[in-house]
């Protein structure tokens, strides 16, 4: 006979996926707000253009989150590679004078004439796609079709044997391969801010798809004894982070941005100082619309608006997380974790970042931070943990022997 089987009401999904649309527009709205704000302090002729491109990408970001909503992932997982093939090329492309465009010394975009187009950020749209589809196939093949986020393996066969080879191939050299390709191409920018969010969120998909601790340690060591090195033989870097440790003695030099941040959350105190009347970051705080906007956020609305906007991308989080573990559908389970794993790890790097918690990166936080290509990937990736839900929310059936 055929067995229906159901963890969660259709209306409780629905509730979660209604939720995680109304805080992001909320998000994107205040960020219309704040991106006005930002603009006071500049010429008449320049005060609104942040907000009036910001308010025009909201429409292809609406778009593209509402195409991604409807796809057929099932589609979309036979072109996988296709996808990573275009971002790869992409990245490149970013590179070739005439075509990438130059900011700062780094070749990040593509010039398209109306807009430029961030290449790394359709890598983060390929690393969710196919490496949902690979971590999909480890977990049907080592743990069954009854897998559950954190749901590990009690196996545990050595590498050398057959099992443990092909455990060892299919559940971490392939989807690591993945990650450190992406990253490889991302460096061609370079961006190493997206790079670690991209090996991030890869090893944390990796992780809660089962991978096992023996993969997953040594490689955590490596990573960062290569990035240690790679700190200490890039001056730019290490200037950066030894500006990171201390930002007040280096407040004149590379950490100017990072104290110029913080004395706006300081002054900003509980309430904030008013919209339009913030000081440091109409006046002395570098990039105040874009990677630094949440500082904007702190002296202007206060230590309340700040923790609310962290509140809510914990919040989206969270309902996307509970909604998606009802997923039966390895492969969306992962494509909505993976998406969702984007938006807030970038959220929370982003934060940690503005409060002096992490080094310095170039990383935006998501609807907020003024950048077309980012709001209409942020919107996709939110699409896609959409999409995702809705599957999770339709009845799944499956053959079972009828008893005797």
């Amino acid at each position: 006979m055929i067995i229906k089987v159901k963890q969660e009401p259709p209306v409780a999904l629905a509730g979660a996926a209604v939720g995680i649309v109304l805080l992001a527009l909320g998000l994107a709205v205040f960020g219309l707000v704040v991106q006005y704000s930002a603009g006071i302090s500049l010429s008449a002729s320049n005060r609104t253009a942040a907000f009036e491109r910001q308010f025009i990408f909201l429409i292809p970001a609406l778009l593209g989150g509402f195409l991604c909503y409807r796809l057929n992932l099932d589609r979309v997982r036979e072109y996988r590679w296709w996808i990573l093939g275009g971002a790869c090329f992409a990245m490149l492309a970013a590179r070739v004078p005439g075509i990438g465009v130059s900011v700062n010394g780094s070749w990040r975009w593509i010039d398209l004439g109306l807009i430029r187009l961030q290449a790394s950020d359709l890598g983060k749209l390929a690393l969710v796609l196919v490496l949902a589809d690979l971590l999909a196939r480890m977990q049907r093949h080592t743990l069954g079709a009854k897998f559950r986020i954190f749901q590990f393996s009690s196996r545990e066969p050595y590498v050398f044997t057959p099992a443990g080879w092909r455990d060892f191939r299919e559940g971490f050299l392939k989807p690591g391969a993945v990650v450190l390709g992406i990253a490889a191409f991302i460096a061609l920018g370079p961006d190493l801010g997206t790079i670690l969010l991209c090996v991030a969120v890869g090893g944390i998909m990796m992780f809660i798809s089962g991978v096992r601790w023996s993969y997953v340690l040594p490689t955590l060591l490596i990573g960062a004894t290569a990035l240690t090195i790679l700190i200490l033989n890039w001056p730019n870097r290490l200037r950066r982070f030894v500006s990171f440790i201390d930002p007040w003695q280096n407040r004149g030099d590379e950490a100017y941005q990072l104290f110029e941040g913080m004395m706006g959350f300081g002054v900003g105190g509980l309430t904030g100082k008013g919209a339009g009347f913030g000081l440091q970051s109409r006046a002395y705080l570098p990039e105040a619309h874009t990677d630094f906007v949440l500082a904007g956020i702190g002296e202007e609305y206060g230590l309340i608006a700040t923790s609310l906007v962290a509140a809510t991308y914990l919040a989206i989080f969270y309902l996307g997380y509970r909604a998606l573990r009802q997923s039966a559908d390895l492969y969306r389970l992962n494509v909505g974790l993976g998406a969702l794993l984007f938006l807030v790890v970038q959220a929370l790097v982003n934060m940690g970042v503005v409060t002096g918690l992490l080094p310095t990166k170039g990383i935006s936080l998501p609807f907020l931070s003024y950048g077309g290509t980012n709001l209409v990937i942020m919107a996709c990736m939110v699409g896609l943990v959409l999409n995702c839900i809705r599957a999770a929310a339709q009845p799944v059936f499956t053959p079972r022997e009828a008893r005797a």
